[in-house]
């Protein structure tokens, strides 16, 4: 529990997404971190997925989506899927989804 409010622990978790190739070009793999949100394997919670991702000319797209809710694995823990569209100055978007990796840090609990 943390510090008396009776809420889960805060975590993140790592997530790795792919991006459709589009208009002649093809992003690099999505990847970083979710934003740390107090949630457990058995509720509904959500984490925030964003970043940008840069092609190798640097052409960049901006990503910022929910996750869906966790998904429970039978060894304990959850992931979470994702997907969405990029947004971009060009006017064109690429589609993407992924999945996160199981949860990794907490807050310090006398935080």
């Amino acid at each position: 529990m943390f510090k008396g409010f009776g809420l889960p622990e805060a975590h993140a978790h790592y997530f790795r997404g792919n991006i459709e190739e589009r208009f002649n070009h093809h992003h690099f793999q999505i990847l970083g971190f979710s934003f740390p949100i107090n949630g457990s394997s058995f509720d509904q919670h959500v984490h925030r997925i964003e970043g940008i991702t840069i092609e190798e000319k640097g052409h960049q797209h901006r990503y910022s989506v929910d996750s869906g809710p966790p998904i429970l694995l039978a060894k304990g823990g959850h992931y979470h899927k994702f997907s969405g569209e990029t947004v971009s100055r060009e006017k064109h978007e690429h589609y993407f989804s992924g999945e996160t990796s199981l949860p990794i840090g907490n807050y310090p609990l006398n935080w």
